[in-house]
């Protein structure tokens, strides 16, 4: 049986990888504060699009 992982599920993986190995050598305290950093900036991404997308819906009705 082959198991199938998507190219985002991969894209993930290879993303958490990445930041395990430019954090892994600090204090867990910076490791924590950076983690926090990177998160905060995704989630006012993803806000920020979801924001965009409900202004696009909003006009075209």
């Amino acid at each position: 049986m082959e198991i199938k992982v998507s190219k985002a599920q991969l894209s993930v993986w290879e993303w958490k990888e990445k930041a395990y190995e430019d954090i892994k050598h600090l204090p867990i305290l910076e490791q924590m504060r950076i983690i926090h950093e990177r998160t905060q900036k995704t989630i006012h991404q993803i806000n920020s699009n979801k924001a965009k997308n409900f202004a696009l819906l909003s006009t075209a009705r």
